[in-house]
């Protein structure tokens, strides 16, 4: 994930984050019909994956003992490594699965040399309450330049901006606006999906000498290969439908607490002369109730969101003298 100082990243890292980001996986599975990648993206072709923001890294272990993965071309290096600014929340080693590894990296910094296009599959899921939306263009950049020609791109994001109550109360609309606030105020993205589309398709591809585009792609690296939205609104999984209050309502819940925290110490430094103290102490007193409100939400109610699910290909660059990306073209 970006970088986690007080300005950015709104969670925490410790035992029961750990936990959550775990049962979210599984939420985010079934809510995804049981899939870890996207059904476009083929399984036996895939020797090496990587998972930037990995977190806990539930994700790329499953993927790991997937039985539809090829065999390991190498038994000596790993070929599933999972990235993240923090260790504190990798799994311990495990040597029964030697093609696993997990390095610290901050996806804001270029990655090493050595993992440049050495990767048939890059994921990446929920970091826009981590990237600025300074920093969007940097991150993509740095993302794809693991990719190897051909190689997918999995990203998957959902937003403050994409969720809503029901039955609507003030409650759950002021939680919501308070979170989408708390991002703006970090410069994160209130709604990253649009901007991450555009940026992933603008990335400038240099056409190595002698070849050419005659698929006319324009300057775009990545083509995009999907683009869908899994929403949890009358989504038929049972598992989906019992777990929504838990896994929507707990990240809910954190990240107004970031906010209310972070307003609650502003409102302490300040001096009663300050110039908006009295509206600054306005809005910590309704962020308390707002946040007494949502813990103590009754049962009949529930939280949904729209998870948008990117998938694109990088460019494949053919043997020299041949075209860049050719089209097969049916014989006269």
């Amino acid at each position: 994930m970006a970088s986690t100082n007080g300005e950015t990243y709104m969670l925490q890292r410790n035992l029961d984050e750990s936990q959550r980001l775990d049962a979210q996986h599984e939420y985010m599975r079934q809510m995804s019909y049981g899939h870890l990648l996207h059904p476009s993206i083929p399984l036996h072709q895939l020797h090496a994956v990587a998972d930037v923001a990995t977190g806990t890294g539930r994700w790329l272990q499953q993927l790991a003992h997937h039985p539809a993965l090829p065999p390991p071309r190498s038994h000596q290096q790993p070929t599933f490594i999972g990235f993240d600014i923090s260790d504190q929340q990798f799994p311990p080693p495990d040597a029964s699965s030697p093609r696993l590894a997990f390095e610290l990296h901050d996806m804001l910094e270029p990655f090493p040399t050595e993992h440049h296009e050495k990767f048939d599959l890059v994921n990446v899921r929920l970091v826009s309450y981590a990237i600025k939306g300074a920093d969007l263009d940097r991150v993509v950049r740095n993302v794809i330049q693991l990719l190897r020609p051909g190689g997918y791109l999995q990203w998957q994001e959902a937003d403050a901006s994409d969720s809503w109550a029901h039955p609507e109360t003030s409650a759950g609309s002021s939680c919501i606006d308070y979170v989408i606030a708390e991002k703006v105020d970090r410069g994160l993205l209130p709604c990253i999906a649009g901007p991450l589309v555009k940026t992933i398709l603008s990335v400038p591809v240099t056409v190595p000498d002698g070849q050419h585009n005659i698929v006319s792609w324009s300057r775009d690296l990545m083509r995009l290969v999907h683009l869908e939205t899994v929403s949890t609104y009358n989504h038929p999984s049972p598992a989906v439908a019992a777990g929504k209050k838990a896994a929507i309502m707990s990240a809910a819940t954190a990240l107004l607490k970031a906010r209310l925290h972070r307003k609650s110490t502003e409102l302490q430094d300040s001096l009663e002369s300050d110039p908006g103290v009295g509206k600054l102490e306005d809005e910590v007193r309704a962020m308390e109730t707002t946040l007494r409100a949502v813990e103590r939400w009754d049962e009949e109610s529930s939280w949904d969101f729209d998870l948008t699910w990117i998938v694109a290909r990088k460019a494949i660059v053919q043997d020299t003298g041949k075209g860049w990306m050719p089209v097969r073209r049916p014989s006269p």
